[in-house]
């Protein structure tokens, strides 16, 4: 039998026999198989992952403060400055 078009990549993964009773419990309870609820709920997990990398918002007090630290001159740190210019450990 052919692969679902688009569907071509397997996951497999490992759980405790509590978790899969629990996730099998949720998907019939949604009406959806077993694959369908882990590839949505993990899909869904992953998108809300990288929006918090790259989403964020502020009420209007919030935002002032963000702005004003933005636009405040900045400072110099000579310790930091001496960290920045000594040889990584890593290199």
């Amino acid at each position: 039998m052919p692969a679902t078009p688009g569907k071509e990549q397997r996951i497999q993964l490992r759980a405790s026999r509590r978790d899969v009773t629990t996730i099998r419990r949720a998907a019939a309870h949604t009406g959806v198989s077993l694959s369908a609820f882990i590839l949505e709920s993990a899909s869904e997990r992953a998108q809300r992952t990288l929006a918090d990398q790259r989403h964020f918002e502020l009420n209007p007090r919030q935002w002032q403060t963000f702005m004003a630290a933005l636009d405040r001159p900045v400072r110099k740190l000579p310790r930091l400055g001496k960290l920045m210019r000594e040889r990584s450990i890593l290199e």
